[in-house]
């Protein structure tokens, strides 16, 4: 049964809070609360947390409400590894096809990522860091690979807006530099260099995981 637009409305409302980290992991909500804060009957919210259940944005529980679940450092490094498979792997076809990537796309989601950075722009940030590896990904045109990275989509980056919120004292900032980095290697392209970056940031963002024992 497909979804009504009123639940695909109370689905993204609620959506938007948790990846926000307006509610924090942890939290209780009650659907009877939500209802009222959405102008709308619980029936739309029930599916909509149902929808959230499966993304594993959160869990019901009977009688007690809906726990926002937290996304573990583990749970993100996973992804964080297919996410750069895949990447490697349609760079390396590029190589072999020489195959076009939209480079004004992704100087555009560069640029706006060091602006998201200068506002303080967590959730502007992690997606624009998305929007650029969609674009690396669209290129080979496998719609699995977006496929997975749209399911990733949502709890990537609930994880790292929440972090920021509770370690306000660490700022995003490298990302933005590897990102820069893959599009400059592009530019000439240069797909191992481009390779290179995006091992680069994955080895930085595994040992700085490592060193805050949160992985």
């Amino acid at each position: 049964m497909r979804a009504t637009s009123l639940e695909w409305e109370a689905y993204n409302q609620i959506k938007d809070r948790i990846v926000r980290a307006e509610v924090m992991p942890g939290m209780l909500l009650s659907e009877n609360e939500l209802a009222g804060e959405l102008g709308m009957s619980r029936t739309p919210v029930r599916a909509a947390i149902s929808l959230l259940e499966k993304e594993g944005l959160v869990e019901s529980f009977k009688g007690r409400g809906v726990l926002v679940k937290e996304i573990s450092f583990r749970q993100f490094s996973q992804m964080l590894e297919v996410l750069v498979s895949m990447q490697l792997f349609v760079l390396e076809v590029a190589k072999q096809r020489e195959l076009a990537f939209d480079l004004e796309a992704l100087h555009l989601y560069l640029q706006r990522q060091y602006a998201s950075r200068e506002n303080g722009d967590y959730l502007g940030y992690y997606n624009n860091s998305l929007m650029s590896i969609e674009t690396i990904l669209s290129a080979i045109g496998n719609d699995y690979m977006l496929q997975v990275l749209e399911s990733y989509r949502g709890k990537f980056v609930c994880r790292m807006v929440t972090f920021r919120k509770q370690f306000p004292q660490h700022k995003p900032q490298w990302a933005n530099v590897m990102n820069g980095k893959i599009y400059q290697a592009l530019l000439r392209k240069d797909y191992d260099g481009a390779k290179e970056a995006i091992e680069e940031n994955y080895k930085y963002t595994t040992e700085q995981l490592i060193l805050s024992g949160v992985i």
